[in-house]
């Protein structure tokens, strides 16, 4: 029946039973979304990550997304007992999906504050039921205050990052004194041409810079020089692990350094097709790079999800 064609008490009635079916099918979400992770099925899809799978495949904004992926991280580390009483407020309004994302960011950035306390699950559940009920503004100034108590004077400083366009976004951070003198030297380090670079091309400038480095540390170089000044190739490892550098570089080099599965360029490892349990060798066509993710998933495929999360001690 339409809406308008509903009495005043039965559309007032029927409106409160929605937002409860709304609150519950959020609690499932989470959970369902838990699953996906810990079997990253994303990766099957070609996504490389979480939270790429709900913008792509779910249709979430990235806010959407965001905050239900971290909702579903707090969720997660929580004991079973818990996590019922936690859908629990969720379903009855008493805690909604802006407590949960400012709690789940206050627990981790406690976490990097190396003098300061370590929170327990018995803190974390007291933050949370302080949380219950209030606004966004008074939940955001209780933390606040938190984060001062256990960072010092200052609040524990908040990384905001918002999309501009499709080739730019706004980073807002607070960095250390000692940071910043960091980033002084290198800049000196680089030479007059970067005496009058702006924060975003010294950054672009160290991103450079570090690329190569670490593209060479985890996939080796193009070649390798002899004493004698000579390009040298070195036989392929033995072991099926075992893989030499310059052969980790020619399978990156031959991958594009991506992943081949989902195109990400993050976390990317040497992957056996066929894995070395099952008799796969170590020549270059059955290797290939993938995410971490990815891989994970591939694992999954070949052992099972109960013994890939045995291996992982889940």
């Amino acid at each position: 029946m339409s809406p308008k064609n509903l009495s005043d008490q039965e559309l007032l009635r029927q409106t409160q039973n929605l937002v409860q079916k709304e609150r519950a099918l959020l609690s499932e979400i989470l959970h369902h979304l838990k699953e996906v992770e810990s079997r990253k099925l994303y990766s099957d899809l070609g996504y490389g990550s979480l939270f790429e799978y709900c913008l792509r495949e779910l249709k979430y904004s990235e806010g959407q997304a965001g905050r239900r992926i971290q909702a579903m991280k707090l969720l997660r580390d929580l004991p079973q007992s818990e996590q019922r009483e936690l859908e629990k407020k969720i379903e009855s309004g008493a805690l909604n999906l802006s407590h949960i994302c400012q709690a789940q960011s206050f627990f981790t950035q406690v976490s990097k504050v190396a003098e300061g306390p370590k929170l327990d699950q018995k803190a974390k559940l007291q933050v949370l039921s302080e949380l219950e009920n209030k606004s966004a503004r008074q939940s955001q100034a209780l933390l606040l205050e938190k984060s001062a108590q256990i960072g010092g004077s200052q609040p524990l400083p908040q990384e905001k990052e918002r999309v501009l366009s499709e080739e730019h976004s706004e980073l807002r951070l607070v960095i250390s004194r000692e940071l910043r003198q960091k980033l002084e030297r290198v800049r000196c380090l680089l030479g007059p041409k970067a005496l009058s670079m702006s924060w975003g091309e010294l950054m672009a400038a160290m991103a450079d810079l570090s690329l190569q480095a670490l593209q060479d540390k985890k996939f080796g170089k193009r070649r390798e020089i002899t004493t004698s000044g000579k390009p040298c190739i070195k036989p392929q490892a033995k072991k099926a692990r075992s893989l030499s550098k310059i052969q980790k570089w020619r399978v990156w080099k031959r991958d594009g350094g991506v992943c081949g599965n989902c195109g990400s360029e993050q976390n990317l490892q040497v992957d056996h097709v066929i894995p070395v349990a099952k008799g796969g060798g170590a020549q270059d066509g059955n290797l290939r790079l993938l995410c971490g993710n990815c891989n994970i998933r591939e694992g999954i495929k070949h052992f099972g999800l109960g013994q890939m999360r045995r291996s992982e001690g889940g």
